[in-house]
């Protein structure tokens, strides 16, 4: 994957989610008012949910897949392997997975982040603060200021989890929803950009 297939993948994820996003926006707004809006408003917050945590897991498997046939200057290669792999690598001598924390040499760089990049490696754990925060600092290693969505994050999981089991809880009326549909665009733009900045401008 080069620069532009990287940012063609970037650009039609995060566009059409974010039209997605808005559709279940304007149809809850459409019956503002009426019996339906709270059910329609459960709906746009499970949508908001599985969107940010889609994204995220898309953009960095692309993002890996990217940096395995393109090194990134200022790139901890070692420091993204141990997030996942660490604890397990030490324990196992054995594994070859040790003998690739040990190797620094290019062609190990490469061999680690295909590694990482598979599906299941990056699918694991769901839409939460320290999901990102580990996403982000470790994985994608950009500047991202994830504090500022600490309580987004928190209190959407919240509801999300709420609605998802079934419990009988207040998502009401569209303004419960909005804060969290503004933030969630804004991440997405965010996350998105910076990424594609980081692998612009620190490419080898």
């Amino acid at each position: 994957m080069d620069l532009l297939e990287f940012q063609s993948s970037l650009d039609q994820s995060r566009a059409w989610r974010k039209l997605e996003l808005s559709s279940a926006r304007s149809l809850a707004e459409n019956y503002s008012g009426r019996s339906e809006e709270a059910y329609l408003c459960r709906a746009w917050t499970m949508i908001i949910y599985a969107h940010c945590d889609q994204l995220i897991k898309e953009l960095s498997k692309n993002y890996l897949l990217y940096l395995s046939s393109n090194p990134r200057q200022n790139y901890d290669y070692q420091m993204a392997w141990f997030a996942f792999y660490g604890k397990e690598s030490v324990q196992h001598n054995s594994d070859k997975r040790y003998l690739l924390c040990k190797d620094a040499s290019e062609a190990s760089k490469s061999t680690r982040i295909k590694e990482l990049s598979h599906k299941e490696v990056i699918d694991g754990g769901n839409f939460k603060y320290g999901r990102l925060r580990f996403m982000s600092e470790w994985v994608l290693q950009i500047d991202l200021d994830h504090v500022k969505y600490k309580l987004f994050y928190h209190s959407l999981k919240t509801k999300r989890d709420q609605i998802a089991h079934g419990e009988n809880i207040t998502v009401d009326y569209i303004s419960d929803c909005l804060a969290w549909h503004e933030k969630s665009i804004e991440l997405i733009d965010e996350i998105s950009d910076k990424t594609l900045d980081f692998a612009s401008s620190h490419a080898i």
